[in-house]
């Protein structure tokens, strides 16, 4: 993951078409960060807290953790089979790109293992909070730092190349095809997580006419009530 990344942005364009709409998938990246960022400062609190953890608020930490993590590898699973081939496809020949998107997966595969991981400590921590707190903890801080690193490799050096190569045509429908794959146990619960990340700029591009937030609210109803139980004071 530390290795230096370089795409090749020189080869000809292929194809036609507007500019993909990134929209999306910088969407999805901010609202990994944001929430793996926030579950790892939760449990460190726990951890130095030294007080004990209600069973309850246990079980909902936990539960979010293996939301969180259906999620990201959703996505992962969605750039693995959809989107890198795209990229390929656009500059078949272009052998920085080739190692590029070899060392992305790699990324994924560790990251699949560190959530594994994670969600066996989670389930610890639901059954017994004070004697896995610090566990869980530590694990999720590794997540964090890991997906972080990840995430901004991906856009430095991968965004600016589909911006320039991809047409924005046949990135749509590799969007397209990735949500019809989606497997998500709880689609409207994954719905509601990556839109209460959502500007007011990025609700209109993904919702057209969603200027109203009274429009958007239950949307993000099954997701708010969990999040609150899970990161209330």
């Amino acid at each position: 993951m530390d290795s230096e990344r370089t795409c090749d942005t020189t080869a000809a364009p292929h194809g036609t078409g507007t500019s993909p709409d990134l929209t999306g998938i910088r969407l999805a990246h901010r609202a990994m960060l944001a929430d793996i960022d926030r579950l790892a400062g939760l449990l460190a609190g726990l951890a130095s807290a030294g007080r004990p953890v209600p069973a309850g608020r246990a079980a909902a930490i936990a539960a979010y953790v293996h939301r969180h993590h259906a999620v990201v590898r959703g996505h992962h699973r969605g750039e693995d089979r959809m989107l890198w081939p795209l990229v390929l496809d656009a500059v078949p020949d272009a052998a920085d790109t080739v190692a590029g998107l070899v060392r992305f997966a790699d990324d994924h595969e560790a990251l699949d293992a560190l959530q594994a991981a994670c969600g066996t400590a989670a389930d610890r921590f639901a059954a017994d909070p004070d004697g896995h707190v610090r566990e869980l903890a530590g694990l999720l801080a590794r997540q964090r730092d890991l997906l972080a690193r990840h995430v901004a490799a991906e856009e430095e050096h991968l965004f600016p190349l589909i911006n320039g190569r991809v047409p924005g045509a046949a990135y749509a429908a590799a969007e397209a095809g990735i949500r019809s794959a989606d497997r998500s146990a709880d689609p409207e619960w994954a719905r509601g997580w990556l839109l209460s990340h959502a500007t007011p700029g990025e609700l209109h591009r993904l919702l057209p006419g969603a200027a109203d937030p009274a429009a958007v609210r239950p949307l993000l109803r099954a997701y708010a009530d969990e999040a609150e139980a899970v990161f209330a004071c």
